[in-house]
């Protein structure tokens, strides 16, 4: 179901259970954006870096994920009076090539594919990158001082991207995340809504 904020709707998003006061809260998350809130987003790439990446000679490997969270406010701070500002950095920790059937058949040394209804094949081979998501969100705080607080949050992430048939599964590569989109809102004053987009591109290496 989607949710637009620009209509007053009330669907809800579901739950997520926040700690307050030694005690943890479980409040629905509605829609309730607010489109008017200016806040400052850093990390996110420019469109001509992005269209330098896939314009390159290399091949072409890469996906794209979204990220969709919940964060909680820290206990120990104080309840959200106005977001300011999210940074959000992408690091890869982790790439494995592994197995997996193949959709298509092998004729004369030659593998000939057969994608489904959404144009995906599967050749044997994927190559899983595992990452975080090292961010920072500032606010000021509800209270008489409006006082700012920075709160931070390190997020997993996994990816799988679908290699050439032939691959060797120990072959290594350079990976290359750059995030198109961050959407971020507070939906509770202990609760922040954000959504990231990923662009992860991986190019053989050679030795």
């Amino acid at each position: 179901m989607s949710c637009d904020c620009n209509k007053n709707s009330i669907y809800t998003l579901g739950s997520v259970a926040c700690s307050s006061n030694g005690r943890m809260v479980e409040n629905s998350i509605d829609c309730n954006c607010d489109d008017d809130q200016l806040i400052i987003v850093k990390g996110a790439c420019s469109a001509e870096k992005l269209q330098a990446m896939l314009t390159t000679e290399d091949e072409n490997i890469w996906t794209q994920i979204f990220i969709p969270e919940v964060l909680c406010i820290p206990e120990q701070k104080p309840d959200i009076e106005q977001l300011m500002s999210i940074t959000s950095v992408p690091e890869i920790f982790s790439q494995k090539v592994v197995k997996t059937p193949i959709s298509g058949r092998v004729d004369a040394g030659e593998f000939v594919p057969i994608e489904n209804k959404e144009g995906t094949v599967l050749t044997g081979r994927k190559l899983v990158v595992e990452g975080l998501l090292r961010q920072k969100v500032i606010y000021t705080a509800a209270v008489e001082q409006q006082s700012v607080h920075a709160a931070h949050f390190d997020v997993p992430f996994s990816a799988f991207i679908i290699l050439p048939y032939d691959t060797p599964m120990t072959q290594k590569y350079k990976i290359e995340a750059c995030i198109e989109d961050i959407f971020v809102c507070n939906i509770t004053a202990r609760q922040v809504f954000k959504n990231v987009t990923l662009f992860i591109k991986a190019t053989p290496l050679v030795c």
